[in-house]
C-alpha cells in the first residue's frame, strides 16, 4: 500500500511539473513583440518562444502589460515568465533564469541631431555624468548587468527621465522633452525608418553594450516555477541554437 501511494505521488508531482500552462508577461516592442493586424502576437521573440516551447511538454499563454508591472508580477508570482531579460543580482531573488541565452540584441544611444555638439565628449554612457543632457529611458529596464552600478551615480540618473512605453521615445525627443534615449538596437532604427521626420531629426550614436552584453534569458518567478522546470527549457534553448533554427528565425526580422 505504501508503495502505491509513493507511486502515485511521484505520478502527480511529474504530471505537476510538465503538464503546467505558463503565463508569460510581455510588454509590446516593435519587431520583437506586438499585435498584428488580427490581433494576434508575432515578431521575433514570438517566433522563438514558440519554437522554445515546440522542444518542451508545456504550454503557454501571453499577458501585454507595461515592463514594470511585469517585473513586479514575477516578483509577486502573479505570472510565471518573461522573455529577454538580464540576470541580475536582485531579480535573483525572487527569479530564476535560464543558463542559455534566449536571445541576443544591442541597446544604443540615438540623440536629436540639433543636439550632437552636447555630446561630443560621450564615448560611453557612463559619459553622460560630464554633459548637461536629459536621456529618456524606459521605466524598470536594465540594459546591462553593470547598469544597475551605474544607476548608483547620483550625477548620472539626474541626465535620465524614465518612460513607461519605449515607442514614443522619437516623439518625446522630438517634442524637445530630452535630447536623447536608450534603445534596442534593431527597434530604434526601425522607429526612425517608420516616419520622415524620425530619420530626419534622430541619428544613432553609439552602442551602450558589448558583445558579451547583448545576450538575454528567460526569467521565471520563484513563486511559481521550479527549478526543475527551468532546466526542461534550458535544454530547449539549447537545441534551438544548435539546430540553426534561432539564426533562421532572426534573417526574418
Amino acid at each position: 500500500m505504501v508503495k502505491i501511494v509513493v507511486l502515485i505521488s511521484l505520478i502527480l508531482a511529474s504530471f505537476q511539473v510538465f503538464s503546467q500552462e505558463f503565463i508569460i508577461g510581455l510588454n509590446e516592442r516593435d519587431i520583437y513583440r506586438y499585435k498584428n493586424e488580427k490581433g494576434e502576437w508575432a515578431g521575433k521573440d514570438i517566433e522563438l518562444i514558440k519554437a522554445v516551447f515546440r522542444r518542451t511538454p508545456f504550454k503557454y499563454k501571453i499577458v501585454s502589460m507595461p515592463w514594470a508591472r511585469v517585473i513586479r508580477g514575477l516578483e509577486a508570482g502573479a505570472i510565471d515568465m518573461t522573455l529577454a531579460a538580464t540576470a541580475l543580482p536582485e531579480r535573483k531573488k525572487y527569479a530564476i533564469f535560464t543558463k542559455n541565452n534566449f536571445r541576443y540584441s544591442h541597446h544604443m544611444l540615438f540623440v536629436h541631431k540639433n543636439k550632437l555638439n552636447l555630446f561630443d565628449s560621450v564615448n560611453v554612457l557612463s559619459d553622460l555624468t560630464k554633459v548637461n543632457v536629459v536621456i529618456a529611458a524606459l521605466r524598470g529596464a536594465i540594459y546591462y548587468e553593470s547598469y544597475p552600478a551605474l544607476l548608483q551615480n547620483k550625477k548620472f540618473t539626474r541626465r535620465i527621465v524614465y518612460i513607461s512605453d519605449d515607442q514614443v521615445m522619437s516623439d518625446f525627443v522630438l517634442k524637445g522633452r530630452a535630447d536623447g534615449y536608450i534603445e534596442s538596437e534593431m527597434e530604434g532604427k526601425h522607429y526612425l525608418l517608420s516616419q520622415p521626420e524620425f530619420s530626419k531629426n534622430i541619428v544613432p550614436l553609439f552602442r551602450i553594450t558589448t558583445d558579451e552584453e547583448a545576450g538575454s534569458k528567460l526569467m521565471f518567478s520563484k513563486e511559481r516555477v521550479s527549478v526543475k522546470q527551468v532546466e526542461v527549457f534550458d535544454i530547449a534553448l539549447k537545441a534551438l541554437h544548435e539546430s540553426g533554427e534561432y539564426e533562421k528565425i532572426s534573417k526574418l526580422f
